[in-house]
């Protein structure tokens, strides 16, 4: 999915790590070595209220949440992220002001 939109500067891809104990963080990318920037996020997971493995969530340009799973089906999942992402990049941008007062 993340080499599809690889030159798309518009989509980011980024893997998130909630594990309580940082300590872990090193050792599981050294073995697992995924495709996508890894950061830790001590915290996220209470503010994106995460309560199951894997979550993934889209933002949209304003940082709202366009689109949210938990878990995933693996025959399903690369045409509903797809379309999920299409969605975002595609949506009407709001005016400056409009987004301001859209928070």
């Amino acid at each position: 999915m993340a080499a599809r939109y690889a030159q798309d500067k518009d989509v980011l891809f980024y893997g998130l790590n909630c594990d309580e104990d940082e300590a872990l963080v090193a050792p599981y990318l050294e073995e697992e070595k995924p495709k996508t920037l890894t950061l830790f996020a001590d915290g996220l997971e209470r503010l994106l209220r995460v309560d199951s493995f894997p979550t993934t969530v889209i933002l949209d340009r304003t940082g709202k949440i366009a689109f949210r799973s938990n878990g995933f089906d693996p025959d399903t999942v690369d045409k509903v992220l797809t379309e999920a992402v299409e969605r975002v990049l595609h949506a009407p941008a709001l005016p400056p002001a409009a987004a301001a007062a859209n928070p």
